[in-house]
């Protein structure tokens, strides 16, 4: 993995504009990741997927995370502060060897073979009217020797939970105690989406720092872009009135 430039990111930023969490976390590895083909990294396990993209939240804004939820019993905003690392799961890289899986149903009398979701099912879940119907997708697209149709409720819930089971990575839940009122929960943290929004705060920043040097020096965006970080800082402070 390697850590992309500014002029990169900013280009990445405008290709995103209002395309889902999981197109942007592709446009991120895209840039991030030397070792992967595009075709590749959509076809990553979600579990693989989020991995890459926290080492790539470490390498662009550092390895802790300030993170704010509202409590569901108050309404109190609550505050949590975690690192990138403290997020990775041990068995992600058993997720991302693993081509095929399978789950044996004996109280049902099923032997179902599964591959793991992807990033290329998330976008296929996109048009979807509800739960149950992305449910049905996702279990057409990832259940290899059988029609979802044809298997019980309970199986394909049981299939469900297999998957997840077998990448904890793609189910990350951060765990939140209220200090106003003591209530705990587990809210799910979308590490595309996360990402994507510091990197909108940042374009946003970079984009008026830009335009701060540009009018002072009257340097092209590309030549304040290729700045280091510290020397871009200097020069701002240099041009505060």
């Amino acid at each position: 993995m390697r850590t992309p430039t500014p002029a990169q990111l900013l280009q990445v930023w405008e290709r995103g504009g209002e395309q889902s969490a999981a197109a942007c976390g592709l446009l991120l590895l895209g840039i991030g990741c030397d070792e992967y083909s595009a075709e590749a990294i959509a076809a990553l396990p979600l579990g693989r997927r989020d991995a890459l993209l926290l080492q790539l939240r470490a390498r662009l804004f550092g390895e802790e995370i300030c993170g704010v939820a509202n409590c569901p019993q108050c309404a109190a905003a609550v505050e949590a502060t975690f690192r990138c690392e403290d997020l990775l799961s041990a068995q992600d890289a058993c997720a991302a060897s693993a081509a095929t899986l399978e789950h044996v149903s004996p109280a049902h009398g099923f032997h179902v073979h599964f591959r793991l979701p992807d990033s290329n099912d998330l976008l296929a879940l996109e048009n979807c009217a509800d739960a149950v119907a992305a449910r049905r997708v996702l279990l057409e697209r990832c259940v290899l020797d059988a029609q979802p149709g044809e298997l019980p409720a309970a199986v394909q819930a049981e299939i469900a939970q297999a998957m997840a089971a077998a990448d904890p990575q793609a189910d990350l839940q951060l765990a939140f105690i209220c200090p106003s009122c003591a209530h705990s929960w587990q809210p799910l943290f979308d590490v595309a989406g996360f990402l994507w929004r510091e990197l909108h705060a940042w374009a946003l920043r970079m984009l008026r720092d830009v335009d701060t040097l540009a009018h002072a020096y009257h340097w092209r965006e590309a030549d304040i872009l290729s700045l280091s970080a510290r020397r871009r800082q200097a020069y701002l402070e240099l041009c505060a009135p």
